[in-house]
């Protein structure tokens, strides 16, 4: 049987410094976790002591990352209880730039080079193979 947590004592556990989550109405413990986080430990302490349910959902998690939650799951939020709701993040605007540092736009750039630079190999290669099926063929 799992514990069962009211909202008093997951915040209390936020202030006293452990990173408490809550996702489909189960408290996950996520105090050492946040560091390993792929999506980065912000937006965990965004989530502490709140109702990460739709951010976890909005996100399209793999199945290695549900299981790896559940790891994490150290009982169930009280039926009544009621949590913060995360505040929506804004969307941003399709026409405009993606703000980028310069590192960002550095490593943007050096991947984009790579990319090119196989396309001639690929066409050469693609080109020598039709030539052999072409002559040993007709």
């Amino acid at each position: 049987m799992s514990r069962i947590y009211t909202a008093e004592e997951i915040a209390r556990e936020v202030q006293n410094g452990s990173l408490w989550i809550v996702i489909h109405n189960s408290v996950y413990d996520l105090t050492k976790f946040y560091v390993q986080h792929p999506g980065g430990e912000e937006v965990l302490f965004d989530l502490a002591g709140k109702d990460g349910s739709q951010c976890f959902d909005s996100v399209g998690h793999s199945e290695e990352a549900i299981m790896l939650r559940d790891i994490y799951k150290i009982g169930d939020l009280e039926e009544d209880a009621s949590l913060e709701q995360p505040a929506p993040t804004a969307k941003p605007d399709k026409k405009s730039e993606p703000a980028v540092t310069q590192d960002e736009d550095w490593q943007y750039r050096k991947t984009e080079a790579k990319e090119r630079s196989l396309m001639p190999l690929v066409a050469t290669v693609l080109a020598i193979y039709a030539f052999i099926i072409y002559y040993v063929w007709f």
